[in-house]
């Protein structure tokens, strides 16, 4: 599958709103991925054009979440 039209953004779990859930491919807060302590940011997700709930934020193309994700900060070093 190629992720050259989906955009992702890290956002800080107490500002996700409805509205960007609903703008998001996740379908609720239950199916976002959480930092490993599940309470500090959360990753949201689209294809397409950036919608503008997410205007200003910083985004990351497959790639770049890939590096992200590969921190500690979401990913325990056991897994």
């Amino acid at each position: 599958m190629s992720y050259d039209n989906r955009k992702w953004v890290i956002v800080n779990n107490s500002n996700v709103t409805d509205e960007m859930i609903s703008s998001a491919i996740q379908t609720s807060r239950s199916t976002l991925r959480h930092t490993v302590t599940g309470t500090d940011k959360v990753i949201l997700k689209w294809d397409g054009d950036t919608p503008s709930v997410f205007d200003g934020m910083d985004t990351y193309t497959h790639s770049e979440i890939l590096t992200e994700l590969a921190k500690s900060t979401w990913t325990r070093p056991d897994e």
